[in-house]
């Protein structure tokens, strides 16, 4: 079945393993294995043992996927698709099955599918195809999937009396309004939309609604106005993931319940932060940041997220993004705001002093992954201390002004690659690692000055490191 879903999608297109595992999670196609169950699956390292056992293995085996994930590497596409001869075979298995039927016609017999899937959005325009929709499938589909590319015309989606759809993917899609007949869709557990409007108090009669994600097509915002999801959304007992991008969740009062299922928030602004919000979502295990800073905005955006380590425990991923950073002012995150828990980091333009990163570090001892972008820190020089960062496995690092990067001895252990990006003032690499080390390290040097990569290929000892360079100079 896995095999059967995934070659429904475009000929050419890569697909978003994140996405599409939490796709499979509403479908119910993840099977607990152990004592493990489908709500704390995504929230650790069995992520990793299924893609790799699912996709690699079908790649590798039997040669039906290509499939490369270490998307980090700038060296190394990400790929995860069906092989292209195979496309033709997985959509007429399917449709023979009446397991999934990918419209290509105006006329095509939909009869009794389960799911529809369209790679033609415009197809939804013609009349024949929601009559044949209403009339041969409507009781029968659970799952109505856009993966065409991206639609930048508004598109209707008319009523089509579906009773017992469970997953709505319309991401690609251009909504005005949200319809409202997605409201009356009381079994749907995914919803995938992109629109503007603000969230009706109607979502809530959703109320097995699992996965919401609502995009938005242009970023438009009045002066001074602040954005909310409805206080319904306190309502929603099922959810799992949140990814409302510049709305916050609304501040709960007494009567409002904890969402304990909720493992990802993502889009939310630091307004989400607070204790009375994070105390109703303490199973998080993902949180995505996003604030905006306006011209000579004197509000310290920081000071709203001392709380995160206290009140979410459980949280393995946090980025946190300043957009339009003012370099000008001088920028310290509260140490509080990271918990021990985490593994993975991804901070951008934040303008701290890299001496502050050694403090954050020392805070994180399974901090497996580290990404660090538009001057999320800044000064010269990082001196990275033994014995820091001993889990750390991938850092990434792209446009500072950093010029000199030492890494004591016993400090980065475990590293596997060091990608350091559009990093033009960076002149000296120095690194004094023990010949013992159990893991090779790959250092990637994009753009960066010409004295960086004679630097990094002087390193000791040479069996040790991998440099691979990219230069425009």
């Amino acid at each position: 079945m896995l095999f059967l879903y995934l070659g429904s999608y475009p000929p050419y297109r890569n697909i978003e393993s994140r996405i599409f595992l939490n796709l499979m999670n509403a479908e119910r196609f993840l099977e607990p294995f152990g004592t493990e169950t489908l709500d704390n699956f995504k929230n650790r390292k069995a992520y990793d043992f299924f893609v790799s056992q699912s996709f690699v293995s079908l790649s590798t085996q039997y040669n039906l996927f290509r499939c490369n994930f270490n998307a980090q590497s700038w060296f190394s596409e990400y790929v995860l698709r069906v092989h292209t001869c195979w496309q033709h075979f997985c959509k007429k298995e399917a449709t023979r099955i009446k397991f999934l039927h990918v419209l290509q016609s105006y006329d095509d017999d939909v009869k009794d599918q389960r799911r529809l899937c369209a790679h033609c959005i415009t197809l939804f325009s013609f009349k024949e195809v929601y009559d044949a929709i209403k009339n041969d499938c409507a009781s029968t589909v659970r799952s109505l999937l856009c993966l065409g590319p991206v639609y930048h015309y508004a598109l209707p989606l008319h009523a089509m009396d579906f009773k017992l759809l469970k997953v709505l993917d319309a991401r690609h899609v251009r909504f005005y309004l949200i319809p409202l007949e997605i409201f009356k869709l009381i079994c749907l557990k995914y919803l995938s939309l992109t629109c503007n409007q603000e969230l009706p108090d109607s979502i809530s009669n959703l109320f097995h609604l699992q996965f919401l994600v609502i995009c938005r097509y242009v970023y438009l915002k009045k002066r001074g106005a602040l954005s909310f999801m409805p206080a319904e959304v306190w309502n929603m007992q099922e959810l799992q993931h949140i990814e409302v991008w510049g709305k916050d969740l609304p501040t709960p009062d007494d009567s409002a319940v904890a969402l304990d299922r909720l493992s990802s928030l993502i889009g939310v602004t630091e307004k989400s932060c607070t204790r009375e919000i994070l105390k109703r979502i303490p199973n998080l295990n993902a949180l995505r940041i996003e604030v905006e800073l306006q011209p000579y905005d004197d509000r310290n955006s920081l000071s709203n997220l001392g709380y995160i380590s206290e009140e979410l425990q459980k949280l393995g991923t946090l980025k946190y993004a300043v957009m339009n950073p003012d370099m000008k002012r001088e920028r310290m995150v509260p140490l509080s705001m990271f918990p021990s828990s985490l593994r993975s980091l991804h901070l951008n333009g934040l303008g701290c002093p890299w001496e502050h990163l050694n403090d954050i570090g020392s805070m994180l001892p399974n901090l497996v992954d580290l990404t660090l972008h538009d001057y999320a820190f800044r000064s010269p020089k990082w001196n990275i201390e033994s014995g820091s960062f001993l889990k750390l496995e991938k850092v990434v690092i792209e446009d500072t002004d950093l010029v000199q990067l030492i890494a004591q001895h016993g400090s980065l252990p475990m590293l596997e690659l060091l990608s350091i990006r559009h990093c033009y003032k960076l002149q000296q690499l120095e690194w004094t690692c023990d010949p013992s080390k159990v893991k090779a390290t790959t250092i990637e040097l994009v753009d960066c000055n010409p004295l960086a990569v004679a630097s990094a290929k002087k390193l000791r000892p040479e069996s040790v490191f991998k440099v691979l360079c990219h230069s425009s100079f």
